[in-house]
């Protein structure tokens, strides 16, 4: 990752910068899996970022000199990102799981955090559409909260029996194992390269008053005890099984069977 670049993305974003704490990691670590595509393509590379709020990767990419494409569901509020020439459409996924873009488009597809917020209703034929705008060779960079993550959602066991959303469809549909986002796939001839367990977030702490911070200072802020808890069940929180997150890399071949 270009540091200067995303140093600049960080200042133009100061006002998420509270949402930066939380998921820089996961922002870098998706950066990393997206630069292997660019090592190996010999034009101007093209990345769609679905779910782009709050713009830190569709900025990041369109400074340095990627194309990019984005979709969020109110464009309006990054007006930042739209203004640097990022192409973004307001488009719901739920509605209508339909990608409007031509075959064989993309070099990347930015999959991150939303696949828990999406109707598993509308996976087939998203997963297909997603194929369809890959460029042979391209890649899809997933990655959604693990269900079976040590945190209070571990022992609520009913707590993803019906979605978590609002009228409109707003908010986690379902969380899932790794075995069950993979099985999304199997409509597609996307090639799983990489599908693992990881830990974004079990570094940092939290208090409503701070924010996040790193979870060695668990002592300068407030929430002592909750965050103290987090460090005493660390060892614990980063075994695979219970890491927060999960991690799929999947890419088009060069030759669709």
């Amino acid at each position: 990752m270009n540091e200067g670049t995303f140093e600049q993305v960080k200042q133009d974003l100061i006002k998420e910068d509270h949402y930066l704490r939380h998921h820089e990691l996961r922002f870098r670590l998706s950066a990393k899996e997206v630069q292997k595509v660019s090592e190996k393509t010999n034009q101007t590379p093209r990345i769609l970022d679905i779910g782009c709020w709050p713009g830190y990767l569709s900025l990041y990419y369109q400074r340095e000199g990627w194309k990019v494409d984005a979709i969020d569901l109110n464009p309006e509020r990054i007006p930042t990102v739209s203004e640097a020439g990022v192409k973004i459409i307001k488009h719901n996924l739920n509605t209508f799981p339909q990608l409007p873009y031509p075959e064989n488009h993309f070099d990347s597809i930015l999959f991150t955090e939303v696949f828990e917020h999406l109707n598993p209703a509308s996976f087939k034929e998203l997963f297909a559409g997603i194929e369809s705008c890959l460029k042979p060779g391209g890649r899809l960079i997933l990655t959604t909260p693990n269900r079976w993550a040590l945190n209070k959602n571990m022992l609520q066991l009913k707590t993803w029996d019906e979605p978590e959303v609002d009228e409109e469809g707003h908010g986690h549909w379902k969380e899932y194992r790794l075995h069950e986002v993979l099985e999304c796939f199997g409509s597609s001839n996307l090639k799983i390269l990489k599908q693992e367990t990881i830990s974004f977030y079990s570094h940092l702490g939290r208090s409503n008053q701070t924010g996040y911070f790193p979870l060695k200072e668990w002592y300068k802020h407030p929430n002592k005890a909750v965050n103290f808890a987090k460090v005493l069940v660390y060892p614990v929180r980063n075994l695979p099984p219970f890491r927060d997150s999960l991690l799929i890399v999947a890419e088009k071949p060069q030759q669709t069977l």
